[in-house]
This record gives structure tokens, sequence and C-alpha cells, in this order.
């Protein structure tokens, strides 16, 4: 132990240094640490604000298009009822008619069947061409009625949907 006791000094001195020198290391890097982390920090906190102006966007361009196409669909709605409206007054001024066809209908039958009376049998039963147009009229009106409801309808939808369409493809 001879040369322990010799070199203690400078061993000492060189346990020392290398203390001092790790601890100067390991100070700096966790002030590196800190300094990367607070940069991270700022760097997350600006991600997560973009991210929620983007989200805030989104939505309110999602809730414009929204309102948009729920204006369209009450427009749309009360068109189709509008359109009912008029499909009854139609269907109440064509059941007129119809009835007025058929009283002028019965009322040529009955001449035709006096006229006929004399010269056929009394109890033969006759089919004249004022009924069967009456009734070719009838139904010929009611299909028209029909078609022109379900033409009507579409219309409407069809421009409903082309407005939607616009509404959404349309950069506000």
């Amino acid at each position: 132990m001879n040369w322990l006791s010799a070199y203690w000094k400078p061993i000492a001195l060189a346990f020392f240094l290398l203390a001092l020198t790790t601890g100067s290391y390991v100070k700096g890097m966790h002030a590196s640490d800190a300094k990367w982390q607070l940069k991270w920090t700022e760097r997350d906190k600006a991600d997560a604000l973009a991210l929620a102006q983007l989200e805030s966007a989104a939505r309110t361009e999602e809730q414009r298009k929204q309102g948009e196409i729920d204006a369209i669909s009450t427009d749309a709605q009360n068109k189709i009822d509008a359109a009912h409206s008029d499909a009854a007054v139609a269907a109440s001024t064509a059941d007129s008619l119809h009835k007025q066809a058929d009283k002028l209908a019965a009322r040529l039958t009955e001449r035709e069947r006096a006229c006929k009376s004399s010269a056929a049998g009394a109890g033969q039963a006759t089919t004249s061409g004022s009924t069967v147009l009456a009734e070719l009229f009838r139904r010929a009106d009611e299909r028209a009625t029909k078609l022109a409801a379900i033409a009507d309808q579409s219309r409407v939808r069809g421009l409903a949907c082309e407005s939607s369409y616009a509404a959404l493809s349309a950069k506000k």
C-alpha cells in the first residue's frame, strides 16, 4: 500500500475531475433535454391549435351546407304541397266536368234510345257512341291527372336535387 499513500492525491484529484466533468455533462444534457422538450411542447400546442381551427372550419362549412340543404328541402316540400293543392283543385274541376259529361252522355243516350226504340225492339240493349266517348274521356282525364301529379313531383324533386348538388359543390 505504499504506492497508494504516495499517489492518493493525484488519484483523488483525477476522481474529483472525473466527477466534475460527469456532473457538468449530465447537467448540460438535462438543460438540452429541457430546451428540446420546451420546443416539442410548443410544436404540439401549435399542431393542436391548427387542428382545432381546421375542425372548426370544417364544422362551420358542414353547418352552412346543412342549412342550405334544409332550406332547399323546405322549399321543395312547399312546392310539392302547392302542387298537391293544385292537383286537388284540378281533380275537383275534373270531377265536376265528369259529372257534366255523364249528364250529357245520359241525355244523348236517352235521345238515341228514343230514336232507336221505334226501329229496334223495346228492351234491346244498345251501346251509344256518346257513352263510350264519355267513358273514354273520363279515363283519359283521370290518367292525365295522375301523370301530371307524378310529373310535378318529379320536377320539384329534380330541381331540389340539382339545387342541393350545386349548393354542396360550390365553395364559399
